[in-house]
C-alpha cells in the first residue's frame, strides 16, 4: 500500500470516528432536551432537527471533507454537544432530586445528661419509655427495632406512653430513665417553657437509621396541570441542618397558604400563625397548636389546615434555615424594606445577627433574620407573617429577572438539598411556561403582572393548659368569621365559587 493510500485511510477512519463521535453526542444532547418535557416544545423540535442535520451532513460527505478542517469543525460539534447536554443534566438532577424520593428516620434512645448511662451497654435495669403511637416511623417503628435489635426487652422495662410530651415530662422528673424519641426532638421542644435547654440537658445514647419511600409515608397526590388553580402549603420548617434528606418531623414554623390562578395571574397569600389552636387531624381531631401537626408529618399538617379552611391543598414546598440562607445568598441578595430593628439567632443558632430599619438589600443570614424575627414585633407572629410574604415577593421579584445561567445552577443546587416537595419534576418544569407568560406580559412591564392579594386571619391570644405538659401555653383562637372569610377568597381565586357581584344604581332624577 502506498504512501498516499495510507494516509488517505488514515483520514477516512478519523473521519468516522468524529462522525461517530458526533452522532452518539447529538443523541445524548437529543435525549437530555426531551426530558424537558413542557419547556418550549417547538424550539426542542427545530434543535433536534438541527442537530441530525448536521450528523446527516457530516455522515454524508465524510469521504470528502478535507481533513484538518473537517475534524476541526467535528471536534467544535462535539464539544458544543457535550457541554449543552452536561448542562441540562445538571439542572435536570437538581430539579428532580428537589422532590425527595426517599426520606431517612432516625430514632434516638436518649437520657438525661446527668444519668450514668453512656452506652447501650449501660442500659440494663433500667425504664425506657417508648411511644404507642403505631403510626409513628420514628417514634415507634424504628423504636421497636432499636430495642429489638439490642434485645433491651430482656434486661429493661419497657413503657408505653400515648404521648411523647408526657413521656419528657417523666425523663425529666426520672419516673424513667431513657425514652426512645425522634432524633427530630429539639426542634420539637426547644420552644416549650421548661425545654428551651433540651439539647444540652440530654444525650444520646444509641441511635437506628431507616432510609423509606416517600410514597410508603405520604399520600401521594396524582399528577395535576399547573395550568389550573392550585393552591400550595409553604412550610418553613426550625431545623438548622443543612439538607431535608432526613426526618419528616418537625415543627411548622412558618406556614404560608398560597393560591394561584394561572388565567389572571391572582395569587392569595395567607399566613397561618403557628399557635393556631385547632383540631390536629391525625391525633382524633384533639385541639392543640397548629405547630405540633408537624410533629407528625407532612400528611397531618396538610390534612389538619384543609379541615380548618376548607380548601385542597394540592401541593407543599418544605424548606428549612439553611435553604432560605442559601436561596437568598444565590440570588445575590434581596431588596426588602425593615420596619424596625431586629435581632435573632443565627441559622446555625450559634450566634446573634440583626438588621437595621429601612430599605435595604439583605443577604441570606439577615434575610433569615427578618424572617424568624417575632418577639420583636408589635403583633408578635402575626406582623412575622407579613414579614415572610414580604420576603416571598421579593424572591419571586428577584427570580424574574435572572439572566445569568450560574446563577441558575447555583439556586438549583441551594433548593435540591434544602427544599422538599410533592411537586413533580414535570410541574416544576410547567412552571416555566407561567413565569414566561408573566415575564412577557404588558402588566409586568408596567410592574403589575402579579396580583398578589393578602389575606389575613383574625383572632386572640389566650392562655390554655396542655395536661401533656403540666403547663399553660400561648396559643391563638382563630374567629370563625375570619377563617370563613378568608375561606371564601381563597375559593374564588380557585374557582370553587363565584364572587359575590356588588352592583350599584345611580337614578338622575
Amino acid at each position: 500500500m502506498t504512501k498516499k493510500k495510507k494516509k488517505k485511510k488514515l483520514k477516512l477512519k478519523l473521519n468516522n470516528i468524529f462522525v461517530l463521535l458526533s452522532i452518539i453526542t447529538s443523541l445524548f444532547l437529543i435525549y437530555q432536551i426531551s426530558k424537558l418535557g413542557p419547556i418550549e416544545p417547538m424550539m426542542r423540535g427545530i434543535i433536534a432537527l438541527i442537530l441530525l442535520t448536521i450528523d446527516f451532513i457530516f455522515f454524508y460527505y465524510k469521504k470528502n471533507l478535507k481533513h484538518f478542517f473537517a475534524l476541526f469543525v467535528m471536534l467544535i460539534f462535539v464539544t458544543i454537544n457535550i457541554f449543552a447536554a452536561n448542562l441540562i443534566g445538571e439542572a435536570y438532577g437538581s430539579l428532580d432530586s428537589i422532590n425527595k424520593k426517599s426520606i431517612t428516620y432516625s430514632t434516638y434512645l436518649v437520657a438525661l445528661k446527668n444519668n450514668e448511662m453512656n452506652t447501650i451497654e449501660d442500659v440494663t435495669d433500667k425504664n425506657i419509655g417508648i411511644l404507642n403511637d403505631t403510626l409513628s416511623i420514628d417514634n415507634y417503628m424504628i423504636a421497636k427495632e432499636l430495642i429489638e435489635e439490642h434485645k433491651l426487652e430482656d434486661t429493661n422495662t419497657i413503657q408505653d406512653y400515648e404521648d411523647v410530651a408526657i413521656m419528657l415530662h417523666d425523663l425529666y422528673n426520672n419516673k424513667i430513665d431513657a425514652m426512645l424519641i425522634s432524633s427530630n426532638y429539639k426542634e420539637m421542644f426547644a420552644t416549650t417553657e421548661g425545654y428551651e435547654n433540651i439539647a444540652n440537658e440530654l444525650k444520646v445514647i444509641t441511635s437506628k437509621d431507616k432510609k423509606m419511600k416517600k410514597d410508603q409515608i405520604e399520600t401521594v397526590n396524582t399528577e395535576k396541570s399547573v395550568d389550573k388553580p392550585f393552591t400550595i402549603l409553604l412550610m418553613g420548617v426550625d431545623s438548622e441542618k443543612d439538607g431535608l434528606k432526613k426526618n419528616a418531623y418537625a415543627n411548622g414554623d412558618s406556614l404560608i397558604l398560597i393560591t394561584f390562578n394561572p388565567d389572571t395571574y391572582n395569587t392569595t397569600m395567607m399566613s397561618i400563625p403557628r399557635d393556631s389552636y385547632l383540631p390536629i387531624a391525625c391525633r382524633n381531631n384533639q385541639k392543640n397548636k397548629l405547630t405540633h401537626a408537624g410533629w407528625y408529618g407532612t400528611d397531618c399538617m396538610m390534612q389538619t389546615i384543609e379541615n380548618t379552611f376548607d380548601i385542597p391543598i394540592d401541593y407543599y414546598v418544605k424548606i428549612n434555615f439553611k435553604g432560605v440562607v442559601g436561596l437568598v445568598d444565590a440570588l445575590g441578595g434581596i431588596e426588602v424594606d425593615v420596619p424596625k430593628r431586629l435581632c435573632t439567632d443565627d441559622s446555625n443558632r450559634q450566634g446573634t445577627i440583626c438588621i437595621d430599619k429601612g430599605h435595604q438589600t439583605l443577604d441570606g443570614e439577615h434575610a433569615l433574620v427578618f424572617a424568624r424575627n417575632r418577639y420583636d414585633l408589635a403583633q408578635g407572629d402575626i406582623d412575622r407573617g407579613y414579614n415572610q410574604q414580604t420576603l416571598i415577593k421579593a424572591m419571586i421579584n428577584k427570580v424574574t429577572t435572572l439572566r445569568n445561567i450560574n446563577t441558575v445552577l447555583d439556586i438549583l443546587d441551594t433548593v435540591s438539598k434544602n427544599l422538599d416537595t410533592n411537586l413533580t419534576t414535570t410541574e416544576i418544569l410547567s412552571f416555566y411556561n407561567i413565569f414566561k407568560e408573566i415575564i412577557t406580559s404588558t402588566n409586568y412591564q408596567d410592574g403589575d403582572a402579579l396580583n398578589i392579594e393578602q389575606l389575613k386571619l383574625v383572632g386572640n391570644g389566650k392562655m390554655i393548659y396542655y395536661k401533656n405538659l403540666k403547663q399553660k401555653l400561648w396559643n391563638y383562637i382563630l374567629k370563625e368569621d375570619s377563617i370563613e372569610e378568608v375561606s371564601k377568597a381563597m375559593k374564588i381565586n380557585l374557582g370553587l365559587e363565584e364572587a359575590d357581584m356588588i352592583k350599584t344604581f345611580n337614578f338622575e332624577p
